[in-house]
């Protein structure tokens, strides 16, 4: 059957180049492989060309199938699977991009295009180690490249095409309408980019992250190389760059993601450790640690085998991490991993090819790396290095065990462990965040601690009083700023008990520490030259990020208090992780107050092309003596409202000061049409005189007069009219005092009329319906609403100095720049006086 309406055009190129690149990238892992094994230098060279183009070719053919499903997603061609399965008509262009990458097939060819780039740098770049180097790099591209086949070989499909045409797709193959020739009349539109993708930080925040992943290959590749070729130094020179080019772009991926989650998510602020994060953090620790351990071999020949390990363990972790996110595993336990796509054992595999070959050449050649074998004095820099080092692997450790929990449990049932020993599923903690923090916490004091004293020991050894003489002013100076922190802005997060509250005292002092330490040092010990103070830069942001991070969770507030109750126990799904208590409702037009502010929800609004609501929040904060309005400012949450499945998925808004953000999320709106039509309450009358209360489920009211010139918003008065006021007031259960005045009035001598007055907080409406001279007493309706047609039940938290740890973010990144530079400068000069000494004939 011929179908009508399908562009199968740039399908079919984007699949050709996918077969050509995994083919290209095959034979050059083979080229340079034979580079490195054969002794004859023709014919070696001979190999590294054919290598060379070889991942040349692969290069561009990547290139060109991302120009492909480009095109394809660009032009709304919803024949084709990913197409329809991830935009729609209405996706802004900005978020193309987020829709080529927020699949399982868009997410490995990004990775792919960073190792094609890195890799022809580093053809050009790694001279006589690029062979082994390059050999690593092409087995990479070779299984990333498997990963777009969507082939079967030997009866297993290989990879998922990402140019499969949604006719093929096997869930859909009996479906009567794609037995049509012209099916695509009946498909206007695609299934539209995921919601929480649909934000400006995941048009940036992947490109970094996955340049991130794709950078932490070449510490790996050039540890192999060394212990493959047997060159076990000459490797340790031109790797420095790298790794720390490795960890600045891993770290400032991460905390992008960090920085989409607070302004994207509602995970009530920027890190929740979400198996996905933990996924990215663990290998960024044990990068950071086989960083510091190359650093105490370079100046005294110890930790070699340990800064190999490290680096073996670093790319196998971002694997794992892969694994993690992409075979569905952590399905239950993540808010943005992938779904299984059934390449589960593909992944498995390529742990499997870059796991065993390195820990197999790292134990058969332990005793011919090289070491010193001297033994480390305790006052030496590079002592306290690898215990730096070792205390990051713990922290990776921890992480790795709890996130790795749904792991465990399909490996007990796999392997039948389980039924043997009738044990249950391994349980999740309940308490994600102190499950983490009460370890993360002692290992953060200590690796503070570190931080600030460890650069002014001396590598081998230092003599002792010139340790106390140096660091003697920057422990006091820490101890007085966490003093004056104390005594003007104490910390009272005693959720978890004195202990954990002593533990946030000590890491205030240390994250101090840190940054003064730091700071002395580039004065005391570097006498002020800012071009050799990467390092120490470095630590300072990343002191900063460490009282940030301390400061902004422990004195964080919640100023949505539900103080009236008005949310049950059961008014959110448990999955959402919300507590009532911190939540209150908002019926529109009533101000609430919240915190040192009253906080008016005004309605809501939709724009064309646009899938989201956006609630309008007005804000005043008052004098509190005088009453009188300090500020306003007026924030706009939103959320994408999916009324056929009842969710509501929020995107946050907030309000930036200099020392805290106000950080404010829908969590719950009600269907307006139907709440309007649900309330069928009857009024009840009562009669009252001056003095007397009328009680209703949440407390009280009491007439206290009667107003000759009433106020009321939505009276109007005429010249002729006799209009008079109840003056109530309304007392509550937790002690809220509120005024209401509904109206009675006669207009044109004979004609009478009730003004209702509301008090939305408490679905209290009261009427003013009749007076009755005789008795002294008039009467009133009360009604009590069973629901608000217009309402939004909102989240607003104070996350004070936050901008501490974004700025402490941004000074590691030029810190650890400042130090890339340094370090490739150094390495370019030597270079220059090694041939200088040694001339070589060409």
């Amino acid at each position: 059957m011929k179908f009508e309406g399908e562009h199968l055009l740039p399908g079919q190129l984007g699949h050709f180049f996918a077969i050509l690149a995994f083919v290209a990238s095959l034979v050059a892992t083979i080229s340079y492989y034979n580079a490195v094994k054969v002794k004859e230098p023709l014919v070696r060279d001979s190999w590294k060309k054919l290598a060379r183009w070889s991942f040349v070719i692969q290069s561009a053919s990547v290139i060109a199938v991302f120009s492909c499903l480009f095109f394809i997603l660009n032009n709304h061609y919803f024949e084709y699977k990913y197409a329809w399965r991830n935009t729609s008509r209405d996706l802004p262009t900005q978020y193309l991009f987020s829709s080529l990458w927020s699949d399982q097939e868009g997410s490995f060819l990004l990775w792919s295009i960073w190792n094609s780039v890195l890799g022809i740098i580093l053809i050009r770049t790694s001279k006589n180690l690029e062979a082994p180097v390059m050999t690593v790099f092409s087995l990479a591209q070779v299984i990333f490249a498997s990963m777009l086949l969507g082939i079967f070989i030997l009866g297993y499909k290989v990879g998922s095409n990402p140019f499969m045409l949604l006719r093929q797709a096997p869930e859909n193959q009996a479906a009567p309408i794609f037995q049509q020739a012209d099916y695509m009349q009946h498909i206007h539109d695609g299934n539209g980019l995921n919601v929480t993708l649909q934000n400006y930080w995941m048009v940036i925040h992947p490109p970094i992250l996955f340049l991130g992943f794709a950078s932490m290959i070449i510490p790996f590749a050039f540890a192999f190389a060394g212990l493959w070729t047997r060159d076990y130094t000459g490797w340790v020179k031109p790797v420095l760059p790298w790794t720390l080019f490795a960890v600045a772009l891993l770290g400032t991926g991460i905390m992008m993601g960090a920085a989409w989650a607070y302004e994207s998510l509602n995970f009530g602020g920027y890190w929740g450790w979400d198996p996905v994060e933990n996924a990215s953090l663990v290998p960024w620790l044990t990068m950071v640690a086989g960083l510091h351990t190359l650093l105490a071999y370079k100046h005294t020949g110890h930790a070699l085998k340990s800064t190999v390990f490290f680096f073996f363990i670093s790319y196998v972790l971002i694997l794992y991490s892969s694994f993690l996110t992409k075979s569905g595993v952590l399905g239950d336990t993540s808010v943005h991993s992938f779904t299984d796509m059934g390449m589960t054992a593909q992944l498995l595999f390529t742990i499997f090819v870059f796991t065993v070959p390195s820990i197999f050449l790292l134990i058969a050649r332990r005793k011919e790396i090289p070491g010193n074998n001297k033994e480390e004095s305790t006052y030496s820099r590079e002592f306290w290095l690898f215990v730096g080092s070792l205390i990051l692997l713990i922290a990776a450790i921890q992480i790795t065990f709890t996130t790795s929990i749904p792991v465990w449990n399909q490996l007990l049932a796999f392997t039948g462990l389980k039924g043997l020993f009738k044990m249950d599923d391994i349980a999740p903690p309940s308490d994600v965040m102190f499950h983490y923090n009460k370890i993360q916490i002692w290992i953060a004091i200590v690796l503070g601690v570190l931080t600030a004293v460890v650069q002014f020991l001396k590598y081998k050894d230092t003599p002792k009083g010139f340790f106390t003489r140096k660091i003697w002013l920057p422990t006091a100076l820490a101890v007085l700023f966490t003093a004056l922190i104390a005594w003007k802005g104490p910390i009272t997060y005693d959720n978890y008990g004195a202990g954990f509250l002593t533990a946030i005292y000590i890491m205030l002092f240390t994250s101090i520490y840190a940054i003064v330490g730091n700071f002395t040092y580039i004065f005391s010990g570097l006498k002020g030259k800012l071009k050799n103070a990467g390092a120490s830069v470095a630590h300072i942001g990343f002191g900063m990020v460490l009282l940030g991070a301390l400061i902004s969770s422990s004195k964080m507030e919640v100023i949505s208090i539900d103080r009236m109750k008005m949310l049950n126990d059961g008014f959110f799904r448990k999955e959402s992780k919300q507590n009532p208590r911190e939540n209150i409702m908002l019926p529109k037009d009533v101000q609430v107050q919240m915190g040192d502010y009253h906080v008016t929800y005004v309605g809501d609004s939709t724009a064309q092309g646009d899938p989201k609501t956006y609630y309008v929040m007005h804000y005043e904060r008052k004098d509190k003596t005088t009453g009188e309005v300090k500020e306003r400012f007026t924030l706009y949450p939103d959320a994408f409202v999916n009324r056929k499945e009842n969710a509501l998925s929020s995107n946050p808004a907030s309000k930036h000061y200099l020392t805290r953000d106000i950080f404010t999320y829908v969590s719950a709106a009600p269907n307006k049409a139907e709440a309007a039509t649900a309330d069928t309450t009857a009024y009840t009358a009562h009669e009252v005189k001056v003095g007397d209360s009328i009680f209703f489920s949440k407390g009280f009211m009491v007439l206290k007069g009667l107003e000759p010139a009433p106020k009321n918003k939505n009276y109007i008065a005429e010249p002729n009219d006799l209009a008079v006021g109840a003056k109530l007031e309304v007392h509550t259960q937790t002690d809220d005092h509120f005024n209401l005045q509904p109206i009675y009035f006669i207009r044109d001598s004979s004609y009478q009329y009730s003004v209702e007055d509301t008090l939305a907080p408490l679905n209290l409406n009261v009427r003013f319906t009749k007076i009755m001279p005789a008795e002294n007493k008039i009467e009133l309706k009360v009604k009590e609403a069973a629901g608000f047609s217009d309402y939004v039940v909102m989240k607003a938290l104070v996350f004070p100095y936050i901008n501490v740890l974004w700025l402490g973010v941004i000074i590691t990144i030029v810190g650890t720049g400042m130090s890339i530079v340094q370090r490739t400068r150094r390495t370019e000069k030597n270079a220059k006086a090694g041939t200088k000494k040694t001339p070589v004939n060409i």
